[in-house]
């Protein structure tokens, strides 16, 4: 037979069953609710990460769309052929200034040619008078051979 307290007892304890599972099951959706909630804030995050990217990018289209409004191909090639044509006059100016000026002195070519072979043939005739004889011209490697072999033969 049951007793009262014991009775008593088992009551108390489904109790507490029903109150753990009760507790147990607020627990499990409180979990829940917070896993949707870092869902949610993960997916704001990205959200935001999105919309700051595109509205840079957007900034970036714009800012390179009023760079570039003012030019077109056409531009561009008539500009770069203004700058070749400035360095070619700037490379005609400095040819200019770098050749040297004759300060009105014309000088025959074929004058130049007869003054430079006097000085040659000079120096020359200066070179023959301190020699004590005409200089030999020097045997190429093979002579030189060709007279060692027939000395040694000789021998």
């Amino acid at each position: 037979m049951l007793t009262s307290s014991h009775c008593a007892i088992e009551i108390v304890a489904m109790a507490a069953l029903r109150q753990k599972q009760a507790f147990e099951g607020e627990l499990n959706r409180i979990a829940g609710t917070r896993l949707t909630l870092e869902a949610q804030v993960n997916a704001i995050e990205t959200a935001n990460l999105n919309a700051e990217t595109m509205i840079a990018m957007k900034k970036g289209a714009e800012a390179l769309k009023g760079i570039h409004g003012n030019m077109n191909i056409n531009k561009v090639d008539a500009t770069m052929d203004q700058i070749r044509e400035q360095m070619d006059i700037s490379n005609e100016i400095s040819d200019a200034i770098s050749n040297p000026v004759n300060m009105g002195i014309d000088v025959d070519d074929e004058e130049l040619k007869n003054e430079l072979e006097e000085l040659e043939q000079e120096q020359l005739n200066d070179r023959l008078m301190g020699a004590e004889r005409a200089p030999i011209e020097d045997e190429d490697d093979e002579e030189a051979q060709l007279r060692q072999l027939q000395a040694e033969m000789a021998m």
